[in-house]
């Protein structure tokens, strides 16, 4: 029993090492040849047969060995069927490129043609629109239905990628079929080893680890062959039907049954009628829509040249199957024509009897009969003719119908394109009649200001009065100016509303303080304003006027002790608006004066006779007045008369008054502005000579007595 069980032991010993000798040199078998499976398809299917080999599904040799022979009808269909997979001549590749580009000009051009380029014109352009609409939208609808026929076309031509697919499908097929039968030859293995004897399990578990390997072999083999074909599936959707559908798909408004409404023009009546800012941007308008409608006939052209790319190699290849097929039914109209009788003479050597009368040669005639299999190979070759022009003239008909529809999508682009050229130079001549009526109302408005001006010059000798013209000169030849210009450039109260509420904006914006000098211009120049050689004070500063403009005036800056004003050499420069300044006033003599005040000041001792010293001051006083009085009075008496109001005479005061803990007397008298320093160093030599005089007025004066100017400047 020891030595049966040692012999036991030793064989499952040996069958272990066997096991484990086969197990590596089975993975390395299947390393190998996986990768020659998973992208071979033959391999594949001769692999699935042999794991499969004592499966009852697996048909049996003999069967194949016993198929019947392919007849005519059999080999006939195996014909049509090839004949379907492609037609003779077509190029796959080009024509796909050709349909693609052909559909993207063709989209170019439909969503061209929607777009509204027109804004002004006659009512016939939106007609023009409309049709221009319509024509692009059949020629789109014709180019998918080519694009779609082609696409069709494409999908047969695809016979060898198709073999490939199908025959993955196969083996695909074959190795789930054969997982099936391993699993169920694992399940009975399993039963088997359950219900075993120790001899017999040995070899059962040897059977069962086999199984095992396949069923891991055809698990990866099924899981190469599912990614194969997921591929595959996911490239079925970058053919060219599919790129068709996606361009028809990003286009929804070519099935859209609503209508597109032509835009609203501008008519060109009121545009030829209005002024020149309008009429330019009509004619502005009208030039962008000729280039728009230069770009809409290029993609016309460009459509149409691609169509005809598209059509050439279809239609050469259909001229190839007419010419085909009318030879081949040329053929089969003579060989379905009526048996013709062939007659043949008898030997000569053939003895007849004499004929009693002339009778003709007897012969012998034979019917050649047609041959079935030329006539059947006839008739499959027409038949393969006939689905051939079938689907070439599916593609090519759609196109022929497109090129007339470009034609005619051409020809309204022209038309609508002459009419655009008429309305822009109808335009363009009413904007230059326009601009010449404006030149000649401004030629007449500067020659009459120039006129006006000699005129001014010639016949007015007073300088103010002459300034004066000539400023009203400027501002009648500015406002006509601006009038004219205005209602040339504007003419539609519209227009006018908004060019006025820019201009109003812009003036309260950024001319405040210009708006403000022109208005204090008028102030200025008036009859109680500032003429040149006035005398005024502004803003601290004394001087002679010398210019008045529009917006500024010009004066000469003086500066001196009070008494005497002399030029500094510097010109101020002050706004006309400076007049409407609260915090800058401006001072000016009165109109027509050319007078000033000075006071005279002197202290008096308290000894001093004031009646007898001040009597003697002011008859100084008044002796160095009546030099220039008859000057100051006729001033006062043209200012009383221009003023025509009563104004009270200048003339010398005085008064004694205490100051200072003093006696003090002031006395005021006028002086011209011109010679106000001498009249002032009169008057001081006078005193001079009476204290020299006297010695009691010497003696009377408690301080050099001042003179100066009442109101500086």
């Amino acid at each position: 029993m020891k030595s049966g069980m040692n012999q036991d032991e030793k064989s499952e010993q040996q069958v272990i090492v066997q096991r484990q000798r086969r197990i590596p040199s089975l993975l390395v078998w299947v390393a190998l040849v996986l990768p020659n499976i998973v992208f071979v398809g033959g391999g594949v299917m001769g692999l699935a047969r042999a794991q499969v080999k004592d499966s009852p599904q697996r048909p049996d040799k003999s069967d194949d060995s016993q198929e019947p022979k392919p007849d005519k009808n059999a080999a006939a269909e195996k014909n049509k069927k090839v004949s379907a997979r492609g037609v003779p001549g077509f190029d796959l590749q080009s024509s796909r490129t050709d349909i693609l580009s052909h559909l993207n000009a063709v989209i170019s051009f439909y969503r061209a043609s929607l777009v509204p380029i027109q804004k002004a014109g006659e009512p016939n352009d939106a007609v023009y629109f409309t049709q221009s609409v319509e024509l692009s939208s059949q020629a789109a609808t014709y180019a998918f239905q080519a694009a779609q026929a082609g696409a069709a076309l494409a999908i047969v031509h695809q016979d060898v990628s198709t073999g490939d697919r199908q025959r993955l499908e196969n083996t695909k097929t074959n190795v789930e079929q054969a997982l099936v039968v391993l699993k169920g030859r694992e399940d009975s293995l399993d039963k088997a080893i359950a219900t075993a004897n120790s001899r017999q399990i040995n070899s059962l578990r040897l059977q069962r680890e086999g199984v095992q390997a396949a069923i891991d072999l055809n698990n990866s083999m099924d899981e190469a062959l599912k990614k194969i074909v997921g591929i595959s599936d996911t490239k079925d959707g970058s053919g060219l039907a599919a790129d068709v559908e996606r361009l028809q798909r990003s286009i929804p408004e070519l099935n859209s049954k609503e209508k597109i409404v032509a835009p609203q023009l501008t008519t060109l009546e009121s545009a030829r009628s209005s002024g020149v800012s309008s009429q330019g941007v009509v004619l502005f308008q009208l030039l962008e829509t000729k280039h728009a409608l230069d770009g809409l006939i290029s993609q016309n052209d460009k459509a149409h040249q691609t169509a005809l790319a598209v059509r050439v190699p279809i239609s050469t290849v259909l001229r190839t199957l007419v010419t085909k097929g009318q030879l081949l039914t040329e053929e089969a109209v003579e060989a379905s024509a009526p048996p013709q009788a062939t007659t043949k003479k008898m030997p000569a050597g053939t003895k007849t009897k004499a004929p009693t009368s002339i009778q003709p040669t007897p012969t012998v005639t034979s019917v050649t009969p047609p041959t079935s299999t030329s006539q059947a190979t006839s008739a499959e070759t027409l038949g393969s003719i006939t689905r051939d022009f079938q689907a070439l003239s599916s593609a090519a008909i759609p196109l022929s119908q497109e090129l007339i529809v470009l034609q005619e999508s051409r020809s309204n682009l022209t038309a609508w394109q002459g009419a655009v050229d008429q309305e822009y130079k109808g335009v363009l001549h009413a904007l230059l009649l326009r601009v010449v009526v404006i030149a000649i109302a401004l030629g007449i408005i500067f020659v009459g200001g120039e006129l006006w001006r000699r005129a001014t010059n010639k016949y007015v000798h007073d300088p103010r009065r002459r300034r004066q013209l000539l400023v009203v000169r400027r501002i009648a030849i500015g406002f006509l100016s601006v009038i004219v210009v205005l209602f040339g450039f504007v003419t539609q109260f519209n227009s006018l509303a908004t060019f006025a509420g820019f201009i109003t904006a812009g003036i309260a914006v950024g001319l405040q303080t210009v708006l403000l000098s022109v208005a204090a211009y008028f102030f200025i120049v008036g009859r109680y304003g500032v003429k040149v050689g006035d005398r005024i004070t502004v803003s601290s500063v004394t001087g002679d006027v010398i210019d008045v403009g529009l917006v500024r005036f010009y004066m000469m800056e003086l500066a001196g002790s009070g008494v005497e004003m002399n030029p500094t050499g510097r010109v101020a420069v002050f706004s006309n608006a400076v007049l409407f300044q609260a915090a800058t006033p401006l001072y000016k003599q009165i109109p027509g004066t050319e007078f000033a005040w000075h006071e005279l000041i002197v202290k008096l001792s308290a000894t001093t006779n004031y009646t007898k010293v001040c009597d003697a001051i002011m008859n100084e006083v008044k002796t160095v007045y009546e030099s220039y009085r008859p000057n100051i009075e006729q001033q006062h008496r043209d200012v009383e008369n221009w003023m025509q109001a009563p104004i009270a005479a200048p003339e010398v005061d005085s008064r004694l008054q205490f100051s200072g803990g003093a006696f003090q007397l002031w006395a005021r008298f006028p002086v011209e502005i011109r010679t106000a320093a001498k009249t002032d160093e009169e008057l001081t030599k006078r005193l001079v000579k009476l204290m020299e005089q006297n010695d009691e007025f010497k003696q009377a004066f408690a301080a050099t007595p001042v003179i100066q100017a009442a109101v500086k400047g």
